[in-house]
């Protein structure tokens, strides 16, 4: 839930995510957090089911594409 909400929030950097919204914000989520070093250790291991999550998410394609050449 962290990495994905990290990503769709747009922040530059994980660090001030976890730091400054994470650690401030979630605390209903979050409970027992752990230190930015401890998620950085745990992230290591999430690669994997991440990537089954979003490309499972994917939209299909329909096969159909669109190109406008009237734009520059």
């Amino acid at each position: 839930m962290i990495v994905i909400a990290f990503h769709q929030l747009g922040y530059r950097d994980f660090k001030t995510y976890y730091t400054h919204f994470a650690c401030r914000y979630l605390t209903n989520e979050l409970p027992e957090r752990v230190s930015y070093m401890r998620i950085l250790k745990l992230m290591q291991g999430i690669l994997v089911p991440l990537c089954l999550y979003l490309t499972h998410r994917q939209a299909r394609t329909t096969e159909i594409a669109f190109v406008d050449s009237s734009k520059l």
